[in-house]
């Protein structure tokens, strides 16, 4: 799609009155190189948007988040188009890249029904399903297994996220969304 301009956004078959876009990019690390590749759905091209990799997070903690750099690859119709490129571009060769800031295969829908946090042998992150045949003989090892936040802990991360305003208002990509899903619900 070369154009995103113009479209309309819908949930089902209701239009909701905001452009929609749907995008593959790319982050690159400036001082290494090093790189990150994903998929992002917003109605503002401009919401700041940079990745959600726990990795790369790291990184922009290490290298500062100024030394990095995004660029839209390619614009899709729908958000399956999107998913479907993902894990066509973001594979198996590429996340065991030592470049690379991907830690899973693209294309999947993060869930944590059934799954697990796990090291591989080169100290890769990854999360797995529980019935993972790797998980299973022991050759990828849980790296969270029986460890729980203590209550200071999670009190002390209730209180950065508020002070932070962790994905509040603007912050979250899905604000406008939201907000103008909850005028359709209301009006119908």
């Amino acid at each position: 799609m070369d154009n995103p301009l113009g479209r309309k956004a819908r949930i089902g078959s209701t239009p909701i009155s905001c452009t929609m876009f749907h995008y593959f990019y790319k982050i690159t690390n400036n001082i290494n190189n090093h790189f990150y590749y994903g998929i992002h759905s917003t109605d503002n091209l401009d919401d700041g948007y940079m990745g959600s990799g726990s990795r790369l997070h790291r990184a922009y903690k290490k290298y500062g988040i100024e030394n990095f750099t995004k660029e839209i690859l390619k614009f899709f119709d729908t958000r399956e188009e999107c998913t479907k490129y993902e894990r066509e571009i973001v594979n198996e060769n590429l996340i065991n890249d030592n470049s690379c800031y991907n830690i899973s295969l693209g294309g999947k829908t993060p869930t944590t029904i059934n799954a697990i946090v796990v090291k591989t042998e080169t100290g890769k992150i990854l999360c797995v399903n529980k019935n993972d045949p790797d998980y299973l003989n022991g050759k990828l090892k849980p790296i969270w297994c029986g460890k729980h936040h203590t209550d200071a802990t999670k009190q002390k991360l209730k209180q950065t996220f508020y002070n932070i305003q962790h994905q509040q208002n603007v912050k979250n990509s899905r604000y406008n969304i939201d907000k103008q899903l909850a005028n359709v619900i209301t009006i119908a």
